[in-house]
């Protein structure tokens, strides 16, 4: 597995012009890696919002933190429980949508038949215009590739109230394919 450097922030920005717009456009996240280390005319040190949390899973607000813990559950009822029961959620790397509490209910199933060990880590993300953003990695082997893989996703969540509304998750599918050893064109058993 390839070691990601992750540009802090830059997909979180991208998301929150989709938040704050009001929308989340279709299409995929490309993430951005950058080279260890600043860039010529930067400091070498580390930004630091004034007033921000200095520990990551701080800086997720509480509703993307349980969002990212119930990915890495066993049990699906605990992602679907953060749903209203007219929820949407929406992959936009697979153009996938589901709707209702069922929906994702459903969508976590398949997702934990196709990938094993299926994992996000929550590693930023902030609240604002109705809904949360939330930046981390989403892991993962999917079955019978030759590897696993670790990916830059960024989820977009509309919230009613405590509950989430609607989600859109955003990641790069090519990546995830080439990191697990798969090409480009690859679908699934079945599909």
């Amino acid at each position: 597995m390839r070691t990601r450097h992750l540009v802090p922030g830059l997909a979180v920005g991208v998301a929150a012009a989709a938040l704050i717009a009001g929308t989340a456009g279709a299409g995929s996240a490309a993430p951005s890696e950058a080279a260890a280390g600043p860039r010529a005319g930067q400091a070498g040190t580390q930004q630091q919002l004034v007033g921000a949390p200095k520990h990551r899973e701080e800086r997720v607000p509480a509703i993307g933190r349980r969002w990212a813990a119930a990915w890495t559950t066993g049990d699906t009822r605990d992602l679907a429980r953060l749903y209203t029961k007219d929820a949407v959620y929406t992959d936009r790397a697979l153009g996938l949508v589901f709707r209702g509490s069922e929906g994702v209910e459903e969508w976590e199933t398949g997702s934990r038949q196709l990938i094993e060990n299926l994992a996000f880590e929550a590693t930023g993300g902030f609240r604002g215009g109705g809904g949360v953003v939330v930046e981390g990695v989403f892991s993962g082997h999917i079955v019978g590739a030759p590897r696993p893989f670790a990916v830059p996703l960024v989820t977009v969540l509309r919230l009613r109230g405590n509950l989430i509304q609607s989600s859109n998750d955003y990641y790069n599918r090519g990546e995830i394919l080439s990191e697990s050893g798969l090409p480009a064109d690859w679908t699934p058993p079945g599909s």
